[in-house]
């Protein structure tokens, strides 16, 4: 810590002649008040500053719970602000940018007119998400899945929807059977794989939707569609057979509308337990 340095006049000395000495100690204090000065920051106008590199506040006698700093304005830290211990938020929380928790997240039943409440958070994909893409679709709608655009993997027929970084944000995948050829090798496909629950991309407890509501091209016949056991909760043992409910209509030869609601359990079965579905589906 800096120090600053007078001269000592003694009561033997003489006035007069020590006025050199006298202007020296002052000039020292004024020195060491105007270099504080640049540090500390005293002035109304525009306001008073502190400039120094590392400042610790200490507590004296008081406990480490008790509040030793109150600011009466708007703080603003345009660096990093790292609390050890907790935060205290009584008014509104606003964040510019991401924000990070590492624990966990609780909803005490104390929010205004009682309940927890979570209010406009934009689930709907484009404005959340901006057009979220399923690993190997493009398009502003890449959520609107051709089963048979997907990698013949691991067979023919049944093919697996991989979980890419965006599977996390995707609440609904569409089934588009507009070019539906199950007769055609390039193009069979009568069965999708969900990716595995646990697996890298996919989130402990998302729940996702396939949804059938683009028919097959009129005249399509012997039209089937499953979503695969493999990767189901334990107790699904069956394939989730569609074609009970989205069967080719023998009037109009067009696949009906289907959506079924799955669920990522990884507390019960370890994989997609089937919620609900409308109609209801064979499993």
């Amino acid at each position: 810590m800096a120090t600053v340095t007078i001269t000592e006049i003694l009561g033997s000395d003489n006035i007069a002649g020590s006025r050199i000495t006298i202007n020296s100690n002052f000039s020292n204090l004024a020195t060491a008040i105007n270099n504080l000065e640049t540090r500390l920051d005293t002035s109304y106008t525009p306001g008073g500053s502190l400039n120094v590199g590392n400042a610790l506040i200490k507590k004296y006698t008081n406990p480490v719970t008790a509040q030793i700093f109150t600011c009466e304005a708007t703080g603003l830290f345009q660096g990093n602000l790292n609390v050890s211990k907790s935060v205290s938020i009584t008014e509104a929380l606003s964040v510019g940018t991401n924000l990070t928790v590492s624990g966990n997240v609780v909803f005490d039943d104390a929010a205004t007119g009682g309940g927890s409440l979570v209010s406009e958070i934009p689930f709907d994909l484009d404005a959340a998400f901006s057009s979220p893409q399923l690993d190997g679709q493009s398009g502003s709608n890449a959520y609107l899945l051709n089963p048979q655009s997907l990698a013949q993997t691991p067979s023919a027929t049944v093919r697996a929807i991989t979980a890419g970084a965006n599977f996390p944000k995707i609440g609904v995948i569409r089934l588009n059977f507009s070019t539906y050829a199950p007769g055609t090798t390039a193009t069979s496909c009568d069965t999708v794989q969900l990716p595995a629950v646990g697996s890298a991309n996919v989130t402990p407890g998302q729940v996702v939707t396939v949804i059938i509501d683009q028919p097959a091209p009129t005249g399509t016949t012997g039209a089937t569609f499953k979503i695969s056991s493999t990767n189901l909760a334990t107790g699904y043992n069956n394939d989730i057979e569609l074609n009970d409910i989205a069967l080719i209509d023998s009037d109009s030869y067009e696949l009906r509308k289907v959506a079924v609601t799955l669920y990522a359990d990884t507390q019960v079965g370890n994989g997609w337990r089937v919620l609900n579905s409308t109609p209801s589906v064979t499993y």
